[in-house]
């Protein structure tokens, strides 16, 4: 049997490049990994980057950097955020942005486009190792920068988690692929960095997994020396791999109790996994071919018959793959292997009773694209090759129609990106093609919500709930709506609705909490405040509610309590605005103003915090600072009362002393 597809210096695939500087290639990739999402850098947070970057206390500081490396992607939620993900990679990624860009999306999508493009990078690196030609590997590192399949990991700041797999797995690869000639002090080197960069795969995201059974299938059915090397030397070039795997999944079993903790569809029957799996195969296939029509949440039916034609038409794409692979097996080379790369690295995401609410997900191709970007670039190369053989209008036409795919998978990223451009923008585009997708309503409702749109909120959310009448984030929702009309008895109705299908709900217990307190139910306000703080001891609403409740109450020492604990989650005005009234009352007008001080340097149009220092530098003598800090809460508070009093006074007495 031959080796993997080679090209001497001379050959017809090497002759494209033949006169090409190595750096002059490395240049063009960078171009082709970055211009396309230039502009998602003017992107947004969307989605749950809300939650994972701007209302996440992780972030703040270093202090929880053994939670983070300990506990599941969502523990920062507390018992409510208990989950089959562990990501530690992307919350580290996330605070080390945090540190250097504060919470602006700028920074995160900086730093997304720049590991993509590290990716395709290491695509032509790792390629080229194995192809042991730069003519096929260039071609793949391309195929791979331009396929709008990966629109979605690269443009969602929270899809980073596949990109980090991937290029600790290409990282990984690398190495494992240079041990066949290194020897000596380089094959120790190489043996370090394939584990270590195994290891921050396994830390970036679950798929990693797939790795060690790729590298032994590489090994003694790929690798060029193979019919030469011993087996106890093919075992030692990725048994490294095996014992890692080994002890992440011993690890997680000790850590979250199994590898999947939570059955995210204990109602989905193994037989209906299967069928499933099947319809799900023929999607991504077909995603990958043909990447026309994509959207960022997929509705999940899943298949309990081999009648249904997504199954029929999932195990024909499953014989095309087998017979394809079957016609590549004699070759050995890096066309069949990245059909299995494919398989194996799609394998994980297969098996519905453990997905998310997104079972299928675009996202879920970055990895696995690959393994089809090297199946592309052996044909492609082969086409050429032919194109080159006949000459003429054959070449032409060969050249147009790859310069024509070029600008098409160009043109589509463009375009896709800028339906990430807001959470607006990204949930409306979604439903034009998901019109059942109930969690986009819901997440719509909220941006209608937000932006004051109470009648547009109303719509979406009874409309969800007419999809999921039990889906406790839409109760819940209803009963925010219900409570800000007034209709108490509706939204209680509504919040224990919630409650009763997801009883350690924060949210639910924190609004419905507001909710009691409207209505004067002190007692029962305190008892869902502090389920939430229960709950989710690092909530700071959850804390900010207690805190203020208390404080009405009178009871300034568990007010202060509850403020200073928001306050170690993450720095937030309210926190400090309470605390400063707090210590006025003490008349510590010290300590008052260093909090009011720290709350304007959070929010510089914080109106409260301006006037409460402009009072306390007016009563310090410093009338000047006290002048511009009531200006500045004027601002946004421009009919204030006393503060246009103060100001008054403050002009008159001012004149009083002029010469």
């Amino acid at each position: 049997m031959s080796g993997p597809v080679t090209s001497a210096p001379g050959s017809e695939s090497a002759r494209p490049l033949a006169r090409a500087n190595e750096l002059t290639l490395i240049v063009l990739l960078i171009l082709c990994g970055t211009l396309p999402y230039i502009n998602t850098l003017v992107n947004a947070f969307v989605f749950d980057d809300h939650n994972q970057i701007e209302f996440n206390p992780y972030l703040q500081n270093f202090r929880h950097l053994k939670e983070i490396f300990s506990t599941n992607v969502w523990s920062f939620e507390g018992s409510y955020g208990i989950t089959n993900y562990y990501r530690p990679l992307m919350t580290v990624g996330f605070l080390l942005c945090y540190q250097l860009f504060g919470p602006l999306p700028y920074g995160f999508h900086l730093a997304n486009l720049l590991v993509h493009t590290a990716v395709v990078l290491l695509v032509y690196a790792a390629s080229k190792r194995m192809f042991e030609d730069r003519w096929p590997a260039f071609v793949a590192a391309v195929a791979f920068a331009l396929h709008p399949i990966h629109t979605e990991s690269v443009d969602w700041v929270s899809g980073v988690t596949d990109l980090e797999v991937t290029f600790f797995i290409l990282l990984t690869l690398w190495f494992f692929l240079g041990l066949g000639r290194a020897s000596g002090r380089k094959a120790v080197g190489a043996g370090a960095g394939m584990g270590a960069s195994f290891i921050l795969a396994l830390l970036s995201k679950e798929p990693a997994m797939a790795l060690p059974l790729l590298a032994t299938i590489y090994e003694h059915f790929y690798r060029p020396d193979r019919r030469q090397t011993s087996a106890a030397r093919k075992l030692s070039r990725y048994a490294v791999l095996w014992v890692i795997g080994g002890g992440y999944l011993l690890f997680r079993r000790e850590f979250f109790g199994a590898l999947a903790p939570v059955a995210q569809r204990p109602g989905v029957t193994l037989v209906e996994t299967a069928l499933s799996a099947f319809a799900l195969v023929g999607q991504y296939f077909w995603k990958l071919i043909w990447p026309a029509r994509l959207c960022m949440f997929y509705v999940f039916h899943k298949s309990g018959t081999w009648r249904d034609p997504a199954v029929l038409a999932g195990a024909t794409a499953s014989l095309i793959f087998l017979a394809l692979f079957v016609a590549l097996w004699r070759r050995r080379g890096p066309a069949s292997f990245g059909l299995i790369w494919l398989l194996l690295t799609l394998a994980p995401v297969l098996n519905a009773h453990w997905m998310a609410a997104n079972v299928f997900a675009e996202r879920y191709l970055y990895l696995p694209s690959v393994g089809f970007s090297w199946l592309l670039a052996s044909g492609a190369v082969e086409a050429w090759a032919w194109a080159e053989c006949r000459g003429g209008i054959r070449r032409t036409a060969t050249a147009a129609l790859a310069g024509c795919v070029f600008v098409a998978g160009l043109a589509r990223i463009v375009l896709r990106n800028s339906d990430w451009r807001s959470d607006q923008i990204l949930y409306t585009k979604t439903l034009g093609q998901q019109p059942d997708a109930y969690l986009i309503r819901i997440n719509l409702g909220a941006v209608y919500w937000a932006g004051g749109d109470v009648a547009g909120a109303e719509r979406e959310w009874k409309q969800a709930l007419r999809l999921a009448p039990e889906h406790p984030i839409a109760l819940n929702d209803m009963g925010l709506l219900y409570t800000r009309q007034r209709r108490y008895a509706q939204a209680v109705e509504y919040f224990e609705k919630a409650l009763k299908a997801k009883p350690n709900f924060t949210d639910a217990h924190m609004f419905l909490g507001a909710c009691y307190q409207d209505m004067g139910k002190i007692d029962l306000a305190e008892k869902e405040f502090r389920a939430a703080v229960n709950i989710s001891p690092l909530n700071v609403r959850a804390r900010n509610y207690l805190g203020e409740l208390y404080l009405a109450e009178g009871r300034t020492g568990e007010a202060e309590e509850q403020f200073r604990r928001s306050l170690e989650s993450a720095e937030n005005i309210e926190a400090w605005d309470a605390l400063g009234d707090i210590f006025l009352k003490r008349e510590d007008t010290a300590h008052a103003e260093l909090a009011f001080e720290r709350s304007v340097a959070i929010d510089n149009y914080d109106s409260h915090a301006h006037f409460r220092l402009g009072a306390l530098y007016r009563a310090a003598g410093r009338m000047a600072e006290a002048g511009r800090e009531y200006q500045a809460g004027l601002v946004t508070d421009p009919l204030n009362p006393e503060a246009l009093a103060a100001l008054k006074q403050l002009k008159s007495q001012s004149g009083d002393h002029a010469p």
